[in-house]
């Protein structure tokens, strides 16, 4: 995988991350190359326009790492597929989204989990992750992108 990016960012300490399977760390890291491409690191969140902005390059290069290293279980295209199996599409629809979280594993028994519940382990769900931690990009703007 080249590791391409719009903005300038390197994605070596991602790359590594994941493939010493150290999902949590990935997670994490994920959010802080998310905000550097959107420039939004002050912030710490990612609004709807910075995701609709967010440069093609620079999520490619994290979906592809996400996939390759587990083995095509974890990435936001991963996610995606999934999102649009469910009927998702641009638009916000709380059903959809919920029953995303039911299948990814981020609703047990009709409840949204903390991150501290996440599984940072291969044998979560399909599509568990990236989680997004703190304010990370993970919504239906972002799946719903063409690009992914």
């Amino acid at each position: 995988i080249e590791l391409k990016s719009a903005k300038g960012i390197d994605y070596r300490k991602l790359e590594d991350l994941l493939k010493r399977q150290q999902w949590k760390q990935a997670d994490e890291e994920t959010t802080n190359v998310m905000l550097q491409a959107a420039n939004r690191t002050s912030e710490g969140w990612l609004r709807e326009e910075n995701i609709d902005n967010f440069p093609c390059e620079d999520l490619r290069t994290i979906d592809q790492l996400w996939v390759k290293y587990s083995g095509g279980r974890f990435g936001f295209s991963v996610q995606a597929k999934i999102y649009r199996e469910l009927g998702g599409t641009r638009q916000y629809n709380e059903r959809v989204w919920n029953a995303l979280g039911d299948r990814v594993g981020w609703r047990v028994n009709k409840s949204w989990i903390y991150y501290k519940d996440v599984t940072f382990d291969l044998k979560a769900p399909l599509g568990h992750l990236p989680g997004g931690s703190s304010g990370g990009g993970v919504d239906y703007s972002l799946l719903s992108r063409r690009d992914l």
